[in-house]
């Protein structure tokens, strides 16, 4: 299912949340919307899924506005919880199922079926109140899927999860891309969106501040980085021959060098400039460069 979201304004409570946001994703495709908390991402996920409409703008799916046949085939996980926690495992996925027009007897069908997957299924007779957080966030995540929808919408999916079941989430979410479904995930886990994710939208203060494919974007900040924790005033190493930008804490900085020069002589230069306590080399992440953006746009809004 394509989805498209033209010029999206959104107010919350006197303030402006979400700030003419236009973006489309894609079937066959991950996009991850990011950014840091209070950036806006989970305002946007609400406009998409019709719990908020925004006050100007629109969301189109397959060319349409949203109606009771699409709003079947969006599978949403919200990042409030939304279970019955008197109910047992078993009676949420049949109601949640049986709320997308899936018969009973489906629905007890796919139930069984994702309990067995998740590694739940002894507790499909419990109360959800009674389950883990973990076990909690897995009822969450099959009652987001068991009707197999074509535009899935996952709020923090990888919260709470241990790092096995964190790949078994990154798996669930492969294998809709590979059923050719849309994705769209919003998360913190800038390590995990990297993995899964093709397509990125960065937001700060809830505008769009880089959107791209992930691969191009890593090409375009694909310069070295060299990381330094020193006790030391660092801010003279943006002088050193060769750091194209710095970005600076009070103890630490990233410095993104230019591949033309030698790293090593920059090395040489930063260890004798100052009393460095650790530094290290590597190619910039996804975190390294949404940081680099979000400071740089920090930077202009200051000016």
């Amino acid at each position: 299912m394509h989805l498209k979201a033209d010029h999206l304004i959104k107010a919350l409570e006197g303030k402006t949340v979400v700030s003419d946001l236009s973006f489309e994703a894609r079937a066959g495709y991950i996009l991850g919307i990011l950014g840091p908390d209070g950036a806006g991402k989970t305002t946007i996920l609400r406009i998409l899924v019709d719990i908020f409409r925004p006050d100007s703008g629109a969301v189109f799916y397959e060319d349409q506005p949203m109606n009771r046949k699409i709003r079947n085939a969006i599978g949403y996980l919200p990042e409030e919880r939304g279970l019955y926690g008197e109910y047992s495992v078993n009676r949420n996925l049949v109601y949640f199922a049986r709320l997308k027009n899936l018969s009973r007897k489906k629905a007890q069908v796919e139930a069984v079926r994702l309990m067995d997957r998740f590694n739940i299924i002894e507790q499909m007779d419990m109360p959800v109140a009674l389950l883990s957080e973990e076990d909690r966030q897995k009822v969450q995540i099959m009652c987001a899927i068991i009707h197999n929808p074509d535009l899935l919408i996952l709020d923090e999916p990888f919260a709470a999860m241990h790092p096995n079941n964190q790949t078994l989430v990154r798996k669930l979410v492969q294998h809709f891309k590979d059923e050719g479904k849309t994705i769209i995930l919003a998360t913190r886990a800038l390590n995990e969106a990297e993995t899964v994710c093709d397509e990125v939208l960065l937001i700060d203060q809830g505008r769009a501040v880089l959107q791209d494919n992930l691969k191009k974007i890593k090409e375009k900040f694909r310069e070295s980085l060299i990381y330094v924790e020193a006790a030391d005033e660092l801010q003279s190493l943006q002088d050193i021959f060769g750091v194209k930008r710095m970005i600076q804490d009070e103890h630490s900085a990233r410095l993104f060098i230019d591949n033309q020069v030698a790293t090593q002589k920059i090395l040489d230069i930063i260890i004798r400039s100052v009393n460095v306590n650790k530094i290290e080399v590597h190619r910039p992440n996804l975190n390294d460069i949404f940081l680099e953006v979000l400071h740089n746009g920090h930077q202009k809004g200051k000016a």
